[in-house]
C-alpha cells in the first residue's frame, strides 16, 4: 500500500511494513473531523490499535493539502434543487476552516425542565451525565472565554482571552448599558504569541483547537495508522456485527477488518453510508429498519448583521471576540446564541456575500454581470467598513420529513430534501425582531433578509434514544440492532440546541470512546 498510510506527524505509525487491509484492527474510524479524531484518540490512549479513514487528503510536510468543496442537492420547500456547499473533504474534517466557537448548550436543551417548555423529546442521556465531557472538551480544546452571567456556574474553567480591541469594547459596553448580558465568547483558540486566529483557513500552527491535533497525538503512539483519500463505500455485517467496510479510490478497492467501527463522516456523509449499507438483514440500510436513517435532518438558520461601536473606535484583534444569550429563550420560544463572526464588513467579505446571493438566485443566469459586483462591493464597504458582523443562531428543530433521501453511493452528491416549518418560519420572525429591541439606539442592519440555513451546521440523521422504534442510535450511540458499530458526529443529535454543535460533537465524542473501552473490558473479563 505505501504512500496510502499517510502519518501526520513524523512518527512511527502502527502496521506500516503490511497493507492496511492484511491488518485487524481493534477499531477502525470513518472520518476524521472533531468526532472521529477524538473518538480515535482516546480509545488509542487506552491501549487500542486504531486506523483512521478520510476521503480527505492529508498535508505532507506542512503544505496546504487540497480540500475538496462538497456539495448537497437541496429541494428547499419543494422548489427545483439547487446544489450548495456543505464541508470540505480534508483530514480533520471541517474543523480544518472551521471558527472553533465550542459553546455549550444549556441545561434545558438537554433536560425537560418543570414549567418550561420543550417542544422536543429525546436527549435520552442529560445535561449531568454530559457534563463532565462537556469540562474535558474544554479542558482538550484549551477553551478560551468567560463565564456566560446568565448561564450560572455550569461552564468549567476556560482560559482567558485577550483583551478586547477597543471598537468591541464599545460594543460591549453599549449592550451592557441596555441591561443585556456579553461575554467573551468561548473559542478553541488558546492565542499563542502572534496568533491570527485563521477563522476560515487552514493553520499548521497549534493554538487553534482542530482535529489533527489529537490525530497527530494518535498517530505518535504507534498504535495508530491513517489512510486518506479512500473513501467508504459501504459496511458488511456477519450477524449482529459490522463485520468489514469497503472502501474504494480511484477504480481500486480494499476490504479492511475490526473488532468495533466508528462512523464519524458527518451528518449527511454518515446517514448516506448507512443508507447504502443494505444486505439481507438490512434490506433498508443499517439501522433503518424503522425507517428514521437520513431523517430529522436539522440545520441552524442563520441572522447576519453588521454592528457598530457606539463611538469612533477602531475594530481589529481579536475578531470572533463576543457572544450572548440574552435571547436563548424567549415568551417560551427556542431562539439562541447571538455571537460575533469574526468578519468585519470590509471589502472581501461584502463582495463574497455579493457573490453568494448572485451564485443562489435568479440573476445566476446573467454570468456577463457577475464582474460588475465589485462595484457595490466597494460602495458597501465604505458605508460598512467600520461595522463588526455578528450572527444570530436560531435553533432548528427535528422533523422526520426533512432527510437526507436514499441512494446507492455513498460517496455521491447528498440529495435533500427540506421545508422551512411554519413555527420555525414565526420563530425567525421572533428572534430578528427580539434581535431590533436589543440594538435599539446602536447603529446596526441586517445583512441577509431571505432564510440562510447554515448548512455546516448538519445535524440529526441518526439520532439516539431509549427506544429502537423511534431512534436508530442507543444511549451509547450504538447503532441498535448491532453491537459495534457507533457514531461519533452530530448525527446522534436528538435536537439541534441554539449553539454551534462543536462543544456537543467533541464531549459526545470522547463519551463515546469510553463507552467502548467499557464494553471491550467487559467483553474481555
Amino acid at each position: 500500500m505505501g504512500d496510502e498510510v499517510v502519518r501526520l506527524a513524523a512518527h512511527q505509525a502502527a502496521d506500516t511494513n503490511r497493507a492496511v487491509d492484511s491488518v485487524h484492527w481493534d477499531a477502525i474510524v470513518i472520518g476524521t473531523g472533531l468526532g472521529g479524531a477524538h473518538a480515535g484518540a482516546r480509545l488509542v490512549d487506552a491501549g487500542m490499535k486504531v486506523l483512521f479513514v478520510d476521503r480527505g487528503v492529508a498535508p505532507v510536510s506542512g503544505q496546504p493539502a487540497p480540500m475538496e468543496q462538497l456539495e448537497a442537492e437541496v429541494t428547499l420547500n419543494g422548489r427545483s434543487a439547487r446544489r450548495v456547499p456543505t464541508t470540505v473533504a480534508a483530514v480533520g474534517g471541517t474543523s480544518v476552516i472551521y471558527a472553533a466557537s465550542l459553546e455549550q448548550p444549556e441545561r434545558h436543551d438537554l433536560d425537560d425542565l418543570p414549567g418550561m417548555p420543550h417542544p422536543t423529546q429525546g436527549w435520552v442521556v442529560g445535561y449531568d451525565a454530559f457534563a463532565p465531557y462537556f469540562d474535558l472538551a474544554r479542558k482538550t480544546a484549551h477553551v478560551c472565554g468567560t463565564r456566560d452571567p446568565l448561564s450560572g456556574p455550569g461552564a468549567g474553567a476556560m482560559l482567558p482571552p485577550p483583551p478586547l480591541c477597543p471598537g468591541d469594547a464599545l460594543i460591549e459596553a453599549g449592550l451592557t448599558r441596555r441591561g443585556f448580558h456579553p461575554y467573551r465568547a468561548h473559542l478553541g483558540i488558546n492565542f499563542d504569541r502572534d496568533c491570527t486566529e485563521c477563522i476560515g483557513r487552514e493553520c499548521f500552527r497549534e493554538c487553534k483547537a482542530d482535529a489533527r491535533q489529537p490525530l497527530n497525538r494518535a498517530l505518535a503512539s504507534g498504535r495508530a495508522a491513517l489512510l486518506s483519500g479512500w473513501t467508504a463505500h459501504r459496511i458488511e455485517v456477519d450477524g449482529p456485527l459490522a463485520a468489514r467496510v469497503i472502501v474504494r479510490r480511484d477504480g481500486q478497492e480494499m476490504t479492511l477488518t475490526g473488532d468495533r467501527m466508528v462512523l464519524a463522516a458527518g451528518s449527511l456523509s454518515s446517514a448516506q453510508l448507512l443508507l447504502a449499507s443494505r444486505s439481507e438483514d438490512w434490506a433498508d440500510g443499517l439501522g433503518n429498519r424503522n425507517g428514521l436513517v437520513g431523517r430529522g435532518l436539522m440545520f441552524h438558520l442563520s441572522e447576519r448583521l453588521a454592528v457598530w461601536p457606539d463611538g469612533r473606535a477602531e475594530l481589529g484583534f481579536p475578531a470572533k471576540s463576543l457572544a450572548l444569550r440574552d435571547l436563548y429563550m424567549q415568551d417560551g420560544q427556542r431562539l439562541g446564541l447571538v455571537q460575533s463572526m469574526g468578519l468585519q464588513a470590509d471589502y472581501g467579505n461584502v463582495l463574497m456575500h455579493l457573490r453568494s446571493k448572485f451564485d443562489g438566485g435568479w440573476m445566476r443566469r446573467a454570468r456577463p454581470v457577475r464582474p460588475f459586483l465589485r462595484l457595490p462591493a466597494k460602495a458597501a464597504a465604505m458605508v460598512l467598513g467600520s461595522a463588526r458582523v455578528f450572527v444570530g443562531i436560531l435553533e432548528d428543530l427535528p422533523y422526520d420529513s426533512n432527510r437526507v433521501l436514499p441512494g446507492d453511493d455513498a460517496a455521491a452528491t447528498p440529495r435533500i430534501d427540506y421545508a422551512i416549518a411554519p413555527e420555525l418560519a414565526a420563530r425567525r420572525r421572533q428572534f430578528r425582531d427580539a434581535i431590533r429591541r436589543m440594538l435599539k439606539g446602536q447603529r446596526f442592519f441586517f445583512l441577509n433578509d431571505d432564510v440562510e440555513l447554515n448548512f455546516g451546521h448538519a445535524c440529526g440523521t441518526a439520532r439516539f434514544g431509549a427506544d429502537a422504534r423511534t431512534s436508530v442510535l442507543d444511549a451509547d450511540c450504538r447503532v441498535h440492532g448491532l453491537r459495534n458499530l457507533y457514531l461519533a458526529d452530530a448525527s446522534f443529535m436528538p435536537t439541534s440546541t441554539g449553539v454551534n454543535p462543536g462543544l456537543v460533537i467533541l464531549a459526545n465524542s470522547l463519551r463515546v470512546a469510553d463507552r467502548i473501552v467499557d464494553d471491550r473490558a467487559r467483553a474481555a473479563a
